[in-house]
């Protein structure tokens, strides 16, 4: 516990006595801790997911999704340029003639 020492003075201004005071120590409440520990635990979460490959594998995939997405718009686009139907259902009675 932290001990405070009180000086008293006389009217005069000499130091009269000193007197020490314990404070109290506080309790309860969230604490450093608490904090600690909570970071220590999404820290460890996070090193095991990353560690079985759960972050590599979703890269991986919105890797792939994002290649797919690429070649779809250049043939989308390579479509429009010639002069294709817009979209794969179309029939060849749908084109103008």
């Amino acid at each position: 516990m932290s001990k405070m020492q009180e000086t008293q003075i006389d009217g005069a201004g000499d130091v009269a006595g000193h007197r020490e005071i314990e404070r109290p120590r506080k309790k309860g409440g969230f604490g450093w801790g608490l904090m600690l520990g909570a970071l220590i635990i999404a820290v460890a979460i996070i090193a095991f997911a990353y560690n079985q490959g759960s972050f590599q594998t979703a890269g991986i995939a919105a890797d792939h999704a994002s290649r797919t997405v690429q070649a779809d718009i250049k043939q989308s686009a390579q479509n429009v340029r010639n002069g294709s139907p817009a979209g794969p259902n179309t029939s060849s009675r749908d084109q103008p003639h």
